[in-house]
Order: C-alpha cells, then sequence, then structure tokens
C-alpha cells in the first residue's frame, strides 16, 4: 500500500468520526462532496465539522490547522492530496 493510500485511509477514518458524533451514518467514497447545494447536500452540514476535523488532521499529521486551506476540503481525494502534499513538505524541510 502507497504511503498516500494510508494517508487518504487514515483521513477517511477521522472524517467519518468527526461526522458520525451525532450519530448518523456517513457514506463517503474518495469524490463525495464535503459541501453541496440545496438540492445535492454534501456530507459536511456543520462549519464546526471542518474546524475538527483540520485540528485531528494536524494532530495526526505533524501539520498546522492552516496548512489546509479551502480548496483542500472539497472532497476526500482533495483533502488526501493537499495532506499527503504537506507531509511532504514537512519530511523535506526536516531533512
Amino acid at each position: 500500500m502507497s504511503a498516500h493510500t494510508n494517508i487518504q485511509d487514515r483521513i477517511r477514518d477521522i472524517v467519518i468520526d468527526v461526522l458520525q458524533a451525532d450519530g448518523a451514518p456517513v457514506e463517503l467514497t474518495n469524490e463525495t462532496p464535503f459541501f453541496g447545494t440545496e438540492d445535492h447536500p454534501g456530507v459536511i452540514q456543520d462549519s464546526l465539522a471542518i474546524l475538527e476535523i483540520a485540528s485531528r488532521l494536524a494532530e495526526e499529521f505533524g501539520l498546522m490547522p492552516s496548512d489546509l486551506g479551502e480548496e483542500a476540503f472539497q472532497n476526500l481525494n482533495t483533502l488526501s492530496e493537499q495532506v499527503a502534499q504537506k507531509v511532504q513538505e514537512n519530511a523535506l524541510a526536516v531533512a
């Protein structure tokens, strides 16, 4: 399994854990939109959930919550790509 796949799987677990805190089951594919429209709502209905996800990702991967911009929170693919990029940048900075 690649490092990116491991990161994506861990992020999926974190997002589902945060979103299931209210007891509702969450269906989450790599392309499921986090935010949506009135006609097609995304899985995240509360901006506090984004803060919780960003905080948990920062703790898990040694990032700053501000490392994850708004564009990262489109879906699981975009978020895992952003996290993987930041993890790699941080590893290069330390080396």
